[in-house]
């Protein structure tokens, strides 16, 4: 075992290490040199940051501006969804009507009155593969 000078020095470094680490980056003087130059590298500027409402008068102004928001990007999407069926249309009824399969007007299931592609495959007599069949397919694969 060993003596106890070694002991004593042990509990020196245990003791002042932290503290001198602490007063050395402690020190307003490094901070200001060493910290405030790359600071701003690291922290996006305060100006922009979200702040949250404060008082019930902020928070109904906020829900109202995000309600508008809203609403804007729900008519922009469906004016493009009427945009896209209006004129997808004419080519479709066309090519349902040669089919001799239109029984009728389309399901309107989606505001927009397309049910996508699934339904667009349908109008077009274009056949392919379902989802069951590339699932079994590709199951069939992994199993070989």
């Amino acid at each position: 075992m060993a003596g106890p000078n070694l002991e004593l020095f042990k509990f020196s470094l245990y003791l002042f290490f932290p503290l001198a680490i602490m007063v050395h980056y402690g020190d307003p003087q490094w901070y200001h040199d060493h910290v405030l130059p790359i600071r701003d590298q690291f922290w996006p500027d305060e100006r922009t940051l979200y702040k949250p409402p404060r008082n019930s008068a902020d928070l109904k102004a906020s829900l109202e501006e995000m309600r508008k928001e809203r609403l804007a990007k729900r008519d922009e999407r469906e004016g493009r969804a009427r945009a896209s069926t209006s004129t997808a249309t004419p080519s479709s009824s066309s090519s349902s009507s040669n089919s001799g399969a239109g029984a009728g007007a389309a399901p309107n299931l989606r505001e927009g009155g397309a049910l996508g592609k699934f339904y667009e495959a349908r109008e077009t007599n274009r056949t392919g593969p379902t989802w069951r069949e590339t699932w079994v397919e590709a199951t069939q694969r992994k199993v070989v």
